[in-house]
C-alpha cells in the first residue's frame, strides 16, 4: 500500500513526524484494509471524518492530511462519488500551497494534486488536465526530491499523464518519455510492493508503441512485463483488477500476432481469463469498471474472431451493451465502446452470415462516427469498418457514407498540433493505408465519379495538407473536379490510377473534364502479390542473385504495367504511335498505393514481343504529380537571380562511409560546370558538401544538382534523404531548412521512392521538394547505374541552360529532355538493362 510505503520512506529519511505518533500506525493499517476491500464502508467513512477533524495546529496534521487524501481516493475508487474527487482536488491544492508546511509534505501534497488531476481527466476527458500534470511534474522530476520513494511516486504520475496524452494527441515523444520513466521505476523500486503495477503499466505502454512501430521486441517485452506484474502482485493488491486488464489486452494482441501457432491460441485463451478476472475483481462502484468491461469486450472479440467462437462474440455483445448503458453519452470513450460493439457484431456476421448481425454492426459504427466527443482514431476506425463491411455486401451507398467519414477522419487524426513525423506515424498506425482508394472505388460503384476524385484528393498526402511548416507551399487542393478542370494549368491529362479491393480504374482529369477508364485487368490481390515480389528485388528489400535477375524483374514489371494499366489508358486517350516528326503528347501519372513504386512512364514490352510502339515511351512524355491540385492554378514563381549571379548549386559526395564509391569515369559535374561557367555555378565537393552548407547555398541558387548516395527508409520515409559528407540530409531537414527553387536534380538512388507503410502519403525526397514549392524535380524510383545517372543529368541541364532568362517554369523542356535521355538508353540497350534506364522520373508541370 502506498501509504505504508511512504511512511517507511519518511522513517528512513528522518522526516518530520508527529510528537506522539499516537494512532498513525493504526490509521495506516486501516487504509491497507480499505484498499483491499477488508474495511467496511461505515468504518471507512468514520476514518475519513476523524482524519478531517485533525486541526492544523496538531503535530500530526501533515500525516493526517496525507492519509485523508489516500482515504478519499480509496473511497472514490470504490464508490465513484464525484464529491470525493472535488474534495481531494480542493484540499491537495490548498495543502501544496501552504508555506508553513514543511518541504516534505508540500512535495507529497503536490503529487496528490497531480494524481487527482489524472482522476478528473479519467472522468471528464479534458486534455488540458494532462498538460498541467506534465508541465508541473516534469520540472519537479528535474529538481531534488525529499526521498527516492517520492521521486518514484512522482515519476509514475508523470508517466501516466504522458501516456494518456499520447493516446489523445498521438505524439511519439510523449510515449517514449513515458516508457523511459516506467523503465526507470521498474529498476529503481525492485523491492517495492507497487513494482508489480509499474511492470503492468510498462507492458501496456510497450503495446501502444508496438501498434505504432510493429516491432516484435516491444510486443514480446510487453507480454513478459505484464505477466510478471500479475504474477508478483499480492492477491489483495488494490490495482490488481487494472493489472489483469492490461495483461489481457497485451496477450490479445500477441495472440493475434501469433494466431497461426499453438502459442498464439493459448495466449488468446489466457487473455480471456485475465479480462474476466479484471471485471470480477473490481468492486461494483469502481470508477474504472466501465473501462475494464470495455477491455473485456475487446479481448472477447479478438479471441472470438480468431478462435471462431460465436459464444465469445455473444459475450462481447452483451457486455458492450452494458457498457453503453453505463457510460455517459458525452464520455470520450463512448465512441470506442460503440466501435467495439459494431466490430463484435461484424465478426459474428462473418461466422453466421445473419443479416441482423450486419445491420447491428452498421448501426453501432454509424453512431460511433457521429459521436462529437469521440477520439479521432476511434471515429476513423468505426468509419472504415463501416465502409468495409458494407462494401463487402455491395451496399454501395452505405459504404460510401462510411468511407467518406473515414477520409474526413484522416485530417482529424493527423492534426496540425502534431509535428510532421508524428502525423505520418498516426496515418501509418492501424490500417489506414488505402482508405482513400477504397473510398473512391465505392464512390464509383455508387455512380459518383466526381466524388471519387475529390475523395482521393482529400485522402492522400494528408500530412502535407496539415503542414504548419510551409502553409503557403503547393499543398493538395481540396477543390471539386469542376474547379480543378476550370483551373487546369498543364497541356495534357493527369491519370489517377486507383487500386482498390472493390475495383480498379484510371480517373483521367484534364481541361476537357473527367473521364473514368475501367481497368478490369488490375485485380487487387493479384497486383499486391506481383508488386510485392518484384518491388522487393528492385528496392533491395531482399537480395537478388545477379544483375540479370534484377533486369528480368524490372522487364516483367514494365510489361505487366503496360498490359493492365498503361495500354488501356493510352488507347482510351487516343495516344497512338505518332508519325515521324510529330511531337509526343504530355501525360501526368498520379498512382495510388503500391502503384506509386511502379515506373508507369516506362511501362511496355521493350523486348520486341509486343506490338509496334507497345510502350509509354513511344507514345507520350510522362511526368508525375503527387496530387491533382498541383496541376491546377498558378504555380509558385521562383525568379532567377540577376545576370552573372550563381544559378546552379552542385553538391557532390562520391565517397561516404560504409557505401561504395560512385564512379568518376563519367563525371557529369564537369559537363554541368561547362553549361553554367564561372560565377554561374557553385560547387560543393566532398568535405565542403555538408548539410548546413548545402541548406545555406540552396537559398541562393534556383537550380541544384546532387551527386551522392540516396537512402530511403521504407518504414519512415521522412527520415530518408541524401548522404552528404557529414551524414544524412533528410527529407524533413531539406524541406524545413531551404526555400523553394526551380529545378532539383537528385542524381542519387531511390529519391522518388516513398514508404511502404503508407504509400498514399507520397513522402519521398522528390515529392517533398514538390510539396515544398520546387517547380521541377528529377529523381529515381530505385537504385540506378552511375553512367545512366550521368547521361540523364547532362541531358536535363542542357535543356535548362538553353532556356531564355524568363520567369516561366521549365517543366516541359525538362520532361522532354529526360524522356529523350531515357528513351535513348532504352534503344541503345535494345530493351535490356531495364533496371538501369527505367527508374528516372520527373515531378512537376
Amino acid at each position: 500500500m502506498l501509504g505504508k510505503w511512504l511512511a517507511r520512506a519518511r522513517a528512513d529519511a528522518a522526516a518530520p513526524t508527529s510528537g506522539t505518533g499516537t494512532g498513525v500506525a493504526e490509521v495506516e493499517a486501516q487504509l491497507v484494509a480499505a484498499a483491499s476491500g477488508r474495511l467496511s464502508d461505515r468504518r471507512l467513512d468514520e476514518l475519513i471524518d476523524s482524519l478531517a477533524a485533525v486541526e492544523p495546529s496538531d503535530p500530526d496534521y501533515g500525516p493526517a492530511q496525507h492519509n485523508l487524501l489516500l482515504a478519499l481516493r480509496i473511497r472514490y475508487r470504490t464508490r465513484g462519488d464525484v464529491a470525493d474527487l472535488e474534495r481531494m482536488l480542493e484540499r491537495a491544492t490548498a495543502l501544496s500551497g501552504r508555506t508553513e508546511t514543511d518541504y516534505w509534505f508540500r512535495y507529497v501534497f503536490a503529487i496528490h494534486r497531480l494524481q487527482t488531476l489524472l482522476l478528473v481527466y479519467e472522468r471528464e476527458g479534458r486534455r488540458e488536465l494532462l498538460d498541467e500534470v506534465v508541465a508541473t511534474g516534469q520540472p519537479m522530476l528535474r529538481g531534488k526530491a525529499p526521498h527516492p520513494v517520492l521521486e518514484s511516486w512522482l515519476a509514475d504520475t508523470v508517466a501516466h499523464a504522458l501516456i494518456s496524452r499520447f493516446k489523445v494527441v498521438g505524439g511519439q515523444e510523449d510515449l517514449d518519455a513515458g516508457i523511459g520513466l516506467l523503465r526507470g521505476l521498474c529498476k529503481a523500486v525492485a523491492a517495492a510492493p507497487d513494482r508489480c503495477q509499474f511492470l503492468s503499466r510498462l507492458g501496456l505502454a510497450l503495446l501502444l508503441r508496438y501498434e505504432m512501430s510493429g516491432m516484435d521486441a516491444d510486443l514480446k517485452e510487453a507480454v513478459r512485463r505484464c505477466r510478471r506484474g500479475v504474477r508478483t502482485a499480492p492477491p489483495s493488491y488494490p490495482e490488481l483488477a487494472l493489472m489483469h486488464s492490461n495483461t489481457a489486452l497485451v496477450l490479445a494482441f500477441a495472440g493475434r500476432r501469433y494466431a497461426a501457432i499453438w502459442a498464439g491460441r493459448a495466449m488468446l485463451q489466457e487473455a480471456v481469463e485475465h479480462a474476466r478476472a479484471s471485471v470480477a475483481k473490481a468492486p461494483p462502484g469502481h470508477p474504472a469498471l466501465v473501462d475494464l468491461m470495455n477491455h473485456l469486450v475487446s479481448v472477447l472479440m479478438t479471441a472470438g474472431e480468431l478462435l471462431a467462437r460465436v459464444d465469445l462474440l455473444d459475450e462481447a455483445l452483451s457486455t458492450s451493451a452494458l457498457v453503453e448503458h453505463e457510460l455517459p453519452a458525452d464520455h470520450p470513450t463512448f465512441s470506442e465502446c460503440l466501435t467495439n460493439q459494431g466490430t463484435a457484431a461484424r465478426m459474428r456476421f462473418d461466422l453466421t452470415h445473419d443479416a441482423a448481425d450486419a445491420a447491428r454492426a452498421v448501426a453501432a459504427f454509424r453512431k460511433a462516427v457521429a459521436h462529437p466527443d469521440g477520439r479521432p482514431w476511434a471515429r476513423l476506425d468505426a468509419a472504415q469498418k463501416w465502409g468495409l463491411l458494407e462494401g463487402g455486401r455491395e451496399n454501395w451507398q452505405s459504404a460510401l457514407e462510411g468511407y467518406t467519414a473515414a477520409v474526413d477522419g484522416l485530417a482529424r487524426l493527423a492534426h496540425r498540433e502534431l509535428g510532421r513525423a508524428d502525423r505520418e506515424r498516426q496515418l501509418a498506425r492501424r490500417a489506414w493505408a488505402g482508405v482513400a482508394a477504397d473510398a473512391a472505388a465505392t464512390a464509383l460503384n455508387a455512380g459518383r465519379a466526381e466524388l471519387a476524385v475529390e475523395l482521393l484528393e482529400r485522402g492522400r498526402a494528408v500530412s502535407w495538407a496539415q503542414s504548419v511548416d510551409a502553409p503557403d507551399s503547393g499543398l493538395p487542393a481540396r477543390a471539386a473536379p469542376a474547379e480543378l478542370v476550370r483551373d487546369w494549368a498543364v497541356d495534357g491529362p493527369a491519370v489517377v490510377v486507383n487500386l482498390s479491393r472493390f475495383r480498379s480504374d484510371a480517373l483521367v482529369v484534364s481541361a476537357a473534364g473527367l473521364r473514368v477508364v475501367p481497368l478490369p485487368g488490375l485485380v487487387f490481390d493479384e497486383a499486391v502479390d506481383l508488386l510485392a515480389e518484384h518491388l522487393e528485388a528492385l528496392l533491395d528489400v531482399v537480395p537478388v542473385s545477379s544483375a540479370a535477375e534484377r533486369d528480368h524483374k524490372a522487364a516483367a514489371l514494365l510489361a505487366w504495367a503496360w498490359d493492365v494499366i498503361a495500354e488501356p489508358v493510352l488507347t482510351a486517350l487516343g495516344f497512338g504511335v505518332p508519325a515521324d516528326g510529330e511531337p509526343l503528347p504530355r501525360i501526368w501519372w498520379c498512382p495510388t498505393g503500391l502503384l506509386c513504386f511502379v515506373p508507369l512512364h516506362a511501362a511496355g514490352h521493350h523486348d520486341g514481343t509486343g506490338a509496334p510502339g507497345a510502350s509509354v515511351l513511344d507514345r507520350a512524355v510522362s511526368s508525375y504529380t503527387p496530387t491533382l491540385g498541383q496541376l491546377a492554378g498558378e504555380a509558385p514563381s521562383v525568379p532567377l537571380p540577376a545576370a552573372g549571379r550563381p544559378r546552379l548549386l552542385i553538391a557532390e559526395v562520391r565517397q561516404a562511409e560504409g557505401l561504395p564509391v560512385l564512379s568518376k569515369s563519367l563525371s557529369e559535374t564537369r559537363r554541368l560546370a561547362e553549361l553554367f561557367p564561372g560565377a554561374l555555378h557553385t560547387s560543393l565537393s566532398e568535405d565542403t558538401a555538408t548539410g548546413p552548407q548545402v541548406l545555406a547555398e540552396l537559398n541562393q541558387h534556383p537550380y541544384v544538382h546532387f551527386t551522392c548516395h540516396g537512402r530511403q527508409e521504407l518504414d519512415d520515409p521522412a527520415q530518408g534523404g541524401l548522404v552528404l559528407h557529414d551524414g544524412l540530409l533528410s527529407v524533413a531537414r531539406l524541406i524545413e531548412g531551404a526555400r523553394p527553387g526551380r529545378l532539383a536534380m537528385l542524381a542519387a538512388c531511390q529519391t522518388a521512392t516513398g514508404g511502404l507503410v503508407n504509400a498514399d502519403e507520397a513522402i519521398s525526397l522528390a515529392s517533398a521538394l514538390r510539396f515544398g514549392g520546387w517547380q521541377d524535380v528529377v529523381g529515381s524510383l530505385w537504385a540506378a547505374r552511375d553512367d545512366a545517372i550521368a547521361l540523364v543529368s547532362e541531358a536535363v541541364f542542357e535543356a535548362v541552360a538553353a532556356l531564355p532568362d524568363g520567369d516561366g517554369p521549365a517543366g516541359d523542356p525538362v520532361a522532354r529532355a529526360l524522356h529523350a535521355a531515357v528513351r535513348l538508353q532504352r534503344d541503345q540497350a535494345a530493351g535490356d538493362l531495364a533496371s538501369a534506364w527505367a527508374p528516372f522520373v520527373h515531378l512537376g508541370r
